[in-house]
């Protein structure tokens, strides 16, 4: 096992100076931090698009169809409880 675990760290090591040789930052040779992909998960997006239908059908029920309804449903929330 200790022979193993001596080939995985060269090995390792190896594919992390490579890395550093394509992606890395020429002068230092540190990698850079790369941002997060955008692409987001099919299950996410369905759980998000039900998330945002369902809200939608409340505000449908509740009356609140239009932008205005909205704004004069929030302005009569601050007045009410100021």
């Amino acid at each position: 096992m200790a022979k193993f675990n001596v080939v995985q760290k060269q090995k390792r090591a190896q594919i992390a100076e490579r890395k550093r040789l394509i992606h890395g930052d020429p002068v230092t040779g540190k990698l850079k931090n790369m941002p997060q992909a955008l692409a987001m998960s099919g299950k996410r997006k369905r759980k998000l698009l039900r998330k945002w239908r369902k809200g939608q059908k409340e505000a449908i029920e509740n009356g609140l169809v239009t932008m205005q309804d909205v704004e004069m449903a929030t302005a009569e929330g601050v007045l009410l409880y100021s």
